[in-house]
């Protein structure tokens, strides 16, 4: 393990939505990641600023896909000489138009808010009303989103009413760290009659096998003054890649380089 980055995330506030069900907070760990996510802790709080007469709302955490809209949260560093992986998202609505899309998966731990009974009945204190989104194992065994991986933290509620918009607030907090994986290095040099390329775009692509199953996109470099271009590919996967460039209007593609090894 070489963790190469610790950091922390907290959502905006947000309202609640008159519905069933809301989406408040996510992470993704795209695939063009170099590192895995180790989730340390995870926890939400509710100001709830009216008497609630409907069901208490659950709220849960589950792995998740198809993830899109929102903001982009700022990560904090622990050590601010630390960079993190840029394909590592954390994600909060924002207002009602900029809603959080997600497909929920399994879930891994769910709880309830508090209820109050009274309008003046609720106190706040940072940690007594921190419920946590993960079981205390998280704390002893590492909880691993891998490149390709997504977590969601969502209300579900038997009736509109349970998350009203005029008095339920929430935001969620985590704390987490980036464990670096293993990959090998590609690279090389887009020329034109003997001559270095500037602007050429190279496609890199990380499959399983040769015959490029589960193919994703790596990412798409575009090379600079030289021509030259570097990438990763993740051990025990194989690479390829592949150019495209244009010039005077006429177009070049140069043949691919698949079954790129270690």
């Amino acid at each position: 393990m070489a963790i190469t980055y610790s950091g922390l995330v907290k959502s905006s506030i947000v309202f609640g939505n008159d519905a069933t069900t809301q989406n408040l907070f996510t992470i993704t760990n795209n695939y063009a990641s170099r590192v895995n996510v180790i989730v340390r802790r995870l926890v939400f709080q509710e100001d709830a600023i009216a008497v609630s007469t409907a069901v208490m709302p659950l709220v849960k955490a589950s792995r998740a896909t198809a993830i899109s809209g929102g903001v982009i949260l700022e990560k904090g560093a622990f050590d601010t000489t630390q960079s993190s992986d840029a394909n590592v998202i954390f994600r909060s609505p924002s207002a009602e138009t900029a809603g959080i899309t997600a497909t929920p998966g399994t879930i891994l731990w769910q709880g309830f808010p508090i209820r109050m009974h009274t309008a003046v009945e609720q106190q706040q204190g940072i940690n007594n009303y921190m419920q946590t989104l993960l079981p205390k194992l998280a704390a002893v065994q590492d909880f691993i989103l891998r490149p390709g991986g997504g977590l969601l933290v969502q209300v579900v509620a038997a009736a509109g009413t349970s998350n009203a918009l005029v008095s339920n607030h929430w935001f969620v907090e985590c704390a987490f760290e980036e464990d670096t994986i293993s990959t090998f290095a590609i690279s090389g040099t887009v020329t034109l009659g003997g001559s270095p390329v500037t602007g050429a775009k190279i496609i890199v692509v990380e499959a399983d096998d040769t015959v490029l199953t589960n193919a994703i996109l790596r990412e798409v470099i575009t090379t600079p003054a030289g021509g030259t271009w570097a990438s990763t590919i993740r051990t025990g996967k194989i690479g390829a890649a592949f150019v495209q460039y244009t010039t005077g209007g006429t177009y070049y593609t140069a043949p691919g380089s698949p079954y790129l090894g270690a």
